[in-house]
């Protein structure tokens, strides 16, 4: 599937203020599941300096600089993608171990792999958690696929959907007790449940374009290392493993480092946050080549259906 996605973020104050050294995650990657055809972000006021950064997971940053103090700030990022992968299941495990948990990774990715296996904020795992894995391990029968495809399903079955633009992800514990979650809850949710199981995951921010498409926002998913296979997506606050409906920007295995923005200004009086997001698509087929192979045999279920004229601009 080919979109166009627009996501503005403004920042208003009172007074003006000076801004310390911005990373800006705005611009999605090129992996095996998505491929970014164009990129431009509108920067008003205009940047003294824009170093371009690959970080720890290899994700694209720009870092912006400032001189002058100011009232505002404003970024627009637009951009063409196309997704490729349109089943979330086109693989297969050689290793018939990979299908069994707790996973057992080859020896030489353990330590690479020790970020995105570390518990999570406390309280993560308390009672609450464990009578939740207890379900998922009876259901799944503790195999790989049906437990991905049962914690996906799980979360959002259980758990009211939440909308809260702003704060950290609540920790699992805190979210089961809650009964309700906003989408960085629920992913974090999904990620300590993998790494309970010895899975690897990280947490992914970007956009989805829903089947019976809503209005759009920044949205949050965790992203599982399988043996063999690699990272692939599981969005519990739709129930699915995800596939070409799904948009990436940035994942780490820290929720914070993926955050649009990141840094610090200086200054007194009042703030206004901003935000827009639009996600339109443009071509619904895959392109010639970039059609995926039917689903595995027995993969178990399948989920359900799937500013101003001073503004720089950056390529």
């Amino acid at each position: 599937m080919l979109f166009s996605l627009t996501h503005e973020i403004g920042f208003h104050f009172g007074e003006p203020v000076h801004f310390e050294p911005l990373f800006l995650r705005m611009r999605p990657r090129t992996d095996a599941m998505q491929s970014l055809l164009s990129f431009r972000v509108e920067i008003s006021p205009a940047p003294e300096r824009i170093d371009r950064i690959a970080d720890l997971d290899g994700n694209d940053l720009d870092r912006l600089w400032f001189r002058e103090p100011q009232k505002s700030l404003v970024l627009k990022a637009t951009s063409q993608v196309r997704t490729l992968r349109s089943n979330p299941f086109d693989f297969l495990f050689h290793d018939y171990r990979a299908g069994t948990l707790p996973l057992s990774y080859p020896v030489r990715l353990r330590p690479l792999l020790s970020p995105y296996l570390a518990p999570g904020p406390s309280p993560g795992r308390g009672p609450l958690f464990e009578r939740f894995m207890a379900h998922l391990k009876e259901v799944s029968r503790m195999e790989t696929l049906p437990f991905l495809t049962a914690l996906a399903r799980t979360i959002p079955d259980m758990l009211a959907p939440e909308i809260r633009e702003e704060g950290h992800p609540r920790s699992p514990e805190e979210t089961l007790a809650e009964g309700s979650g906003s989408c960085r809850d629920f992913a974090l949710l999904a990620m300590e449940a993998c790494r309970s199981l010895n899975i690897g995951a990280r947490f992914t921010s970007g956009y989805h374009f829903p089947v019976a498409p809503t209005a759009a926002t920044l949205h949050g998913w965790a992203e599982v290392y399988l043996p063999e296979v690699g990272w692939r997506g599981v969005d519990p606050s739709e129930g699915i493993l995800t596939a070409d409906r799904h948009i990436a920007l940035v994942s780490s295995a820290d929720p914070f480092l993926t955050l649009p923005t990141e840094g610090f200004y200086r200054g007194e009086g009042s703030s206004v946050l901003t935000t827009s997001v639009r996600v339109d698509l443009l071509e619904k087929e895959p392109a010639a080549g970039d059609r995926e192979p039917p689903p595995c045999p027995g993969s178990g279920d399948r989920p359900g259906p799937a500013p101003g004229d001073s503004s720089p601009s950056l390529g």
